[in-house]
């Protein structure tokens, strides 16, 4: 099996090689990456643009023991009103379909999302930016790995419809079988508060259109993957306090609140759903 494994880690190196892509270890990926370069930032503990309370941390119930997130948080500042849309056109959202013959979505089947899955690709290569991600996956270079958003400081590309499954959480757990997964790149001269913030915004959109809470936007790490030692996953790393979700988890929920409300505090029904959006055939 681990002999299967190092196959595998180098195919998809060579694989990521021919669509441009240097390094690509990827949240999803099979092999993790724990050399970092030097000066390598964190994301500030709380949010640098705006107010917010953070309630601090209760003991932790037995099901934080089991890898499951848990979140403690207080109200933030009030968000100024805006419909869906534009809160969409702040993403900058670009579709690039995986096409249905495409490796990484053969298996996929029909999905409603209930959870949103954050990442980081942990892929520090020059130029490795969502266009490239998109490219290595529609090239079927990284095997059966699929995700539905990459994003960076200029751009979100969808890669899935959000109504059918990716493979990029937990192999066939509910995880990949309930989640939207968006990806958060890390290549260099990408700024990351921004590459944060255009996924805070994402995120909120998603959450106003599929109807989904807070509490179900999680990190990697809340999916243990069987057979994985240890079986939750320090990703999104740079998001996350000693490999698990702390305080910097807290201030990344207290972003996607923030837009979120300024979508559907007291307005569920005040937006049209007819309003253009996410992609979802994906054809």
């Amino acid at each position: 099996m681990l002999g299967g494994m190092r196959k595998l880690a180098s195919l998809m190196a060579v694989g990521l090689a021919s669509a441009g892509v240097l390094m690509m270890a990827g949240c999803s990926s099979p092999r993790e990456v724990t050399k970092r370069p030097s000066g390598y930032g964190s994301l500030p503990s709380r949010p640098d643009t705006y107010s917010a309370a953070l309630a601090t941390p209760a003991a932790a119930p037995p099901a934080a023991a089991r890898g499951q997130t848990q979140t403690h948080l207080v109200t933030a500042q009030i968000a100024p009103r805006r419909s869906p849309s534009v809160l969409l056109a702040d993403v900058r959202l670009r579709e690039d379909f995986l096409s249905p013959s495409a490796r990484g979505r053969r298996a996929s089947t029909a999905m409603r999302p209930r959870y949103i899955t954050i990442h980081s690709t942990q892929n520090w290569s020059s130029g490795a930016d969502p266009w490239r991600h998109s490219l290595a996956l529609k090239r079927g270079t990284l095997g059966r790995l699929s995700w539905h958003f990459t994003v960076d400081d200029k751009v979100a590309v969808q890669h899935l419809p959000t109504t059918i499954t990716g493979n990029h959480a937990d192999y066939d757990g509910p995880g990949n079988r309930n989640s939207i997964g968006i990806e958060m790149c890390e290549h260099p001269g990408n700024s990351r508060a921004a590459t944060v913030e255009r996924t805070a915004k994402l995120a909120a959109y998603l959450m106003h259109k599929y109807n989904i809470p807070l509490d179900h936007v999680v990190p990697h790490y809340h999916w243990p993957r069987r057979g994985r030692n240890p079986p939750n996953k320090n990703c999104p790393h740079f998001l996350l306090d000693n490999g698990r979700p702390g305080p910097k988890w807290r201030a990344f929920l207290v972003k996607v609140k923030f837009y979120h409300d300024s979508i559907s505090s007291g307005s569920e029904n005040r937006w049209a759903s007819r309003e253009a959006g996410v992609g979802e055939s994906g054809a």
